[in-house]
């Protein structure tokens, strides 16, 4: 089940996560927390859901399917998050929360403060650099500062944590809190700014997660999905290509 936001142009959010969950061979479900205004070259402006409506969407899917697995995208306010964590901490299946505090144009859409609820209900968060940053109150410059970052975030909030290493030389640096072992998985980059995917690679994870994988397995495989997603990404619009699952 993806919780997150819908991005109308389909390169991002909920239509990502669906066609990305669907590729791996689960049937998708999902609930939406907030209505972007945007496309492949900006976000210019949000509609959050009412945290009612989020909460009838939520139960719905839980009184009714078997979930395999949750991933929790785009939260915009506390009273969402509340919600989300209240109905989903209890649901026996990998729960992998993405972070999405701004967008790359640099449209704010969240704080830390939403997210530091979310992850005391997950099991995996999957921050960028940047806002492994804001949640651990550490500057991360390099691969050794998000290995430091990474320990602060699972000790305060009780989750494994993967800072994703677009930022890092390709390096995403993993902390799994079951082990308390730190690993870096490397893999090939591409130089160019695709739009979704740390959409495509949470709900990746999520998906490699449910079917059993170890964390480091399951970081591995996700990470080259989403290069393949990257290498394949298409120009939809007159700005950013975005990922093609």
């Amino acid at each position: 089940m993806s919780i997150a936001g819908l991005d109308p142009s389909g390169g991002a959010g909920i239509l990502a996560d669906v066609k990305t969950i669907k590729a791996l061979g689960f049937f998708p479900s999902s609930a939406v927390t907030v209505i972007t205004y945007q496309n492949t070259c900006g976000v210019y402006g949000i509609y959050e859901i009412e945290p009612k409506c989020l909460e009838r969407q939520i139960s719905a899917v839980l009184d009714d399917l078997n979930l395999a697995g949750i991933k929790v995208g785009l939260v915009c306010s506390k009273d969402q998050a509340k919600v989300i964590a209240k109905l989903t901490r209890c649901v026996d299946v990998p729960k992998v929360v993405d972070p999405v505090i701004k967008a790359t144009t640099g449209f704010k859409f969240s704080g830390r403060d939403v997210y530091s609820i979310l992850a005391e209900a997950c099991d995996v968060i999957t921050p960028n650099a940047d806002e492994a940053s804001k949640l651990s109150g550490i500057e991360i410059e390099d691969s050794e500062s998000a290995e430091e970052a990474a320990k602060v975030i699972a000790d305060r909030f009780g989750c494994s944590v993967v800072v994703t290493g677009g930022s890092l030389g390709g390096k995403d640096v993993v902390f799994d809190a079951n082990t308390g072992k730190t690993f870096i998985i490397e893999g090939e980059i591409v130089d160019a700014e695709i739009h979704g995917t740390g959409c495509v690679y949470s709900s990746t994870l999520a998906c490699h997660l449910a079917k059993g994988l170890s964390l480091q397995d399951a970081c591995k495989k996700s990470r080259e999905f989403v290069y393949k997603a990257v290498i394949n990404s298409v120009e939809v619009g007159r700005c950013l290509k975005v990922v093609n699952v």
